[in-house]
């Protein structure tokens, strides 16, 4: 307020303003101090267009809200990755195993005890995904999710007694079954707390996680194939499903004592009143007000909406591209060029990790920024289409074919954009969008199972050309790339616009 208005405001109310003294001239000695004290230009154009693509907070938050989100990210997320990372390490085990002298100890040879052992936790997935994801509804996630991780943690660390194939298939049937809680159970807590704008970066460095885990377990695998072999009477394979349920154990307990549950049911330590309530008003305000309820209505809300179709089409299309499978394929490559010592095949395929964790993040931003997912989806699978042009081709340069391998990293970014994009789309309906997340994740995986038997058996790999399994793939890959790039969008801006004039109708019936 300047000095008239003070003037004018202290006679209103009948009082006399202070005199004003005048200003003090600076004198020699204190005008570098007033220097050092004037503000700080404002940022040039770039700089600022900069700011505005590359921020963690979205303008205009507050400090406290700042603070509130510090904290779901230190403790919320920090779980949620490190869970992943686990899961996914002890997803991944088996392909690093199997390549570092099970299949020769254990006598596998030319069979496709690998592609079983997929197929068995696969369909330990695709049964409990679904209920997982509900039951997280009614139990607290903070227990339902640690203990979910116990288990499956408790099956791996048997793997190391294993001694035949049966016996391999039985234990990763468990894993999967409780491991399918991990996936959409996360993606659905992260969408309890944060924003839209919010949600497709912290996705994606959720799911990054995961891809660390397959790369760490490269890692782990070759260090202990030079310094645990015939250690115990072991084989270091058989070492490495004991270090990872060793692993497990402190995430666990991490989980119970600082996962927050939900803004509606949290009582965690580190979050004060004021906090909580933010929390509850951030979701709010974006229409995600948690409504429904577990009863027979679900199967009305669910089945009658568009999102368990749209959703469940995406995420079954993206999985018979058998993305999540290139890494072990690239392997197998591999390990049948006989180039490469065993850590050099545990480690090379790591690198599709790295384009992983470069495409997520960058695909998160951008999804984040813009607004929407399916320019982005489409982007990425038109780089997808050519890595996967490239190895139905085959014949072509080693260089290339490595190239193209490790550049198929970029799949996983679908993983984020999809989870981000389904919670948004569900709104408020808890058992909705719990339900989503988790169906689709179950049709996806029961949908590829025969996929990947036939057409990727691993006693075709790495070429599959008796099966014809990477043109077959490629198909996939364009029918992703098109329906995410433009059958979602154009049947949610459908739905939306039905649902405003089907409430304009009844708003009208009213009056």
């Amino acid at each position: 307020m300047s000095a008239p208005q003070v003037e004018m405001a202290a006679a209103k109310a009948g009082e006399v303003a202070p005199i004003q003294a005048a200003p003090a001239v600076p004198s020699e000695r204190n005008s570098a101090q007033l220097d050092d004290e004037k503000p700080a230009p404002a940022p040039q154009p770039a700089e600022a267009g900069i700011r505005r693509w590359f921020h963690w907070h979205e303008p205009g938050t507050s400090a406290e809200e700042k603070r509130l989100i510090f904290k779901l990210d230190w403790f919320l997320l920090s779980y949620s990755c490190l869970c992943f990372f686990i899961k996914w390490l002890d997803s991944n085990n088996v392909t690093n195993a199997y390549a570092s002298g099970m299949a020769e100890e254990l006598g596998f040879g030319a069979g496709n005890e690998l592609s079983w052992m997929n197929t068995y936790f696969t369909i330990g997935n695709l049964v409990g995904a679904s209920f997982a994801n509900l039951i997280i509804t009614v139990i607290r996630p903070r227990f339902w999710l640690p203990f979910c991780l116990t288990v499956w943690s408790i099956f791996v660390l048997f793997l190391y007694k294993c001694q035949t194939a049966p016996q391999f298939y039985a234990l990763r049937f468990c894993i999967g079954l409780f491991e399918s809680a991990a996936w959409p159970g996360i993606t659905w807590t992260l969408g309890c707390w944060y924003r839209k704008s919010e949600l497709s970066r912290r996705s994606a460095l959720f799911v990054v996680s995961g891809v660390l885990g397959q790369m760490f377990s490269g890692y782990l695998q070759a260090a202990l194939y030079s310094g645990m072999e015939g250690k115990g009477g072991m084989s270091a394979w058989r070492w490495l499903f004991i270090f990872d349920f060793i692993l497990a154990v402190p995430v666990a307990i991490y989980g119970i004592f600082c996962h927050p549950d939900t803004p509606h049911s949290t009582g965690a330590w580190y979050l004060n009143e004021w906090e909580r309530q933010r929390a509850r008003e951030r979701i709010e305000e974006e229409g995600r007000k948690p409504v429904g309820k577990m009863d027979l209505t679900v199967i009305r809300r669910i089945f009658l909406s568009w999102q368990v179709y749209a959703f469940t089409i995406a995420y079954s299309l993206w999985t018979l591209t058998v993305g999540s499978y290139v890494m072990q394929y690239f392997t197998l490559y591999l390990k049948s060029t006989k180039w490469y010592t065993i850590p050099q095949i545990n480690n090379i395929p790591t690198s599709i990790g790295a384009v992983n964790f470069v495409v997520m993040l960058a695909t998160g931003f951008v999804s984040d920024k813009i607004g929407r997912r399916g320019p982005v989806c489409l982007a990425v699978g038109a780089l997808l289409t050519f890595n996967y042009i490239v190895l139905t081709v085959w014949n072509v340069p080693h260089g290339l074919r490595m190239a193209v391998f490790i550049l198929c990293g970029c799949y996983g970014c679908f993983t984020p954009l999809l989870a981000g994009w389904a919670n948004e789309a569900c709104g408020g309906d808890q058992q909705k969008r719990a339900f989503v997340l988790g169906f689709m994740t179950s049709v996806g995986g029961a949908v590829v199972i025969p996929f990947q038997q036939i057409q990727f058996a691993s006693s075709q790999a790495p070429r599959f050309a008796k099966t014809h399994g990477w043109a077959s793939a490629l198909v996939f890959v364009i029918a992703l790339t098109l329906w995410t790039g433009f059958g979602i969008p154009l049947w949610q801006k459908w739905a939306e616009k039905r649902v405003q004039v089907d409430d304009e109708d009844e708003e009208r019936a009213r009056d």
